[in-house]
């Protein structure tokens, strides 16, 4: 408790001091004020770790000063306790209703204030221990959810010698396109943090198949299309959002706004938004880039071929979204590419 710091707000100077030399005693930093501005001011000058607050002050009361220091966001978890003659049930409600966490009639004794003062202490660093664990998880799932794209990532390249940084493009363009689209921030980033497994299934697809230099024979292709669903199945007994998102993604990425896309032939809005961003990001990536079977193409001629799809493969606002946006696409690739 000792490096504890408690702010006395109270207009009679003889509470100030009788408090004051008591906290002292109990270990604790003490500094004062006589009425509400100041409280504020030296609120704003270093924040206290536990504020006692007398309720009837001139100018502002106690109740004031509470209701302001609890609408600033960098002094509302600020613990408030309120020190007043008033016993009535009603100033006690307004009181809470202000923000405050306790309330002590006056007269009081001093092992009560302490009581207390340190059980809020305590339950106030509770709760910052508490919310800096919760972070501290939260980054390192972060940490975990990027490791684990990398090394899907790895493995899909040691598998389809020509995709490369086809994953991070893919992923750069879906967000790309989520944002233009008009997506919150939090969709965006979990389609963005999903748009990497979009050919997880591809694991499951033999290498003389997946890495044909020519045309597939009609039996090829049918094995080649169950990726999507071999990739759904990887993913959808998860229960964390991004790994949900990968797996719709991998379950829509060829379902083509017509209806004559695969596995399921969905068609326009039966498609789901991530599935209808990541379908022309993963073409337009498979267009500018070489692959076994084909040289890659120029940005002119994919936008070209994704202009002719536009209502075809493509809904039509992503396509256009695409077109008016082409130039930051470009940047993408030319910042990414193999």
């Amino acid at each position: 408790m000792h490096n504890k710091e408690i702010l006395l707000v109270d207009d009679r100077k003889e509470n100030l001091e009788l408090l004051s030399n008591f906290l002292h005693e109990k270990g604790y930093k003490v500094r004062s004020a006589l009425d509400g501005a100041t409280a504020l001011m030296s609120v704003a000058a270093r924040e206290p770790d536990l504020i006692l607050l007398d309720v009837e002050m001139p100018h502002m009361d106690g109740y004031e000063v509470c209701r302001k220091l609890k609408s600033d966001p960098q002094t509302e978890t600020i613990p408030i306790i309120f020190i007043s003659a008033h016993e009535d049930t009603e100033a006690k409600i307004k009181a809470f209703q202000a923000g405050g966490v306790d309330y002590i009639s006056k007269p009081f004794a001093n092992e009560e204030v302490i009581t207390r003062v340190n059980t809020h202490i305590r339950l106030s660093d509770y709760q910052h221990n508490l919310e800096k664990k919760v972070q501290e998880g939260l980054e390192k799932l972060e940490v975990t959810q990027k490791e684990m794209i990398v090394t899907l990532s790895t493995i899909m390249e040691t598998r389809d010698d020509d995709t490369g940084q086809h994953v991070v493009r893919v992923a750069n363009y879906s967000k790309l396109l989520a944002e233009l689209y008009g997506l919150d921030a939090e969709r965006v980033n979990l389609i963005y943090k999903a748009a990497p497994f979009h050919d997880a299934g591809k694991v499951a697809i033999p290498d003389d198949i997946l890495n044909k230099p020519g045309k597939f024979e009609p039996d090829e292709w049918e094995t080649m299309k169950t990726h999507a669903i071999r990739g759904y199945e990887i993913f959808k007994a998860s229960t964390g959002e991004i790994l949900q998102m990968a797996a719709t993604i991998a379950l829509e990425h060829h379902e083509c706004w017509n209806g004559s896309g695969y596995p399921h032939g969905l068609k326009g809005e039966e498609i789901s938004i991530a599935g209808r961003i990541v379908i022309l990001a993963d073409i337009l990536d498979a267009l500018t880039t070489k692959r076994v079977y084909k040289e890659a193409w120029s940005f002119e001629r994919a936008s070209d071929f994704i202009k002719e799809q536009r209502g075809l493969i493509f809904e039509p606002k992503i396509v256009d979204l695409f077109l008016e946006n082409e130039g930051l696409f470009v940047s993408i690739y030319n910042k990414l590419k193999d």
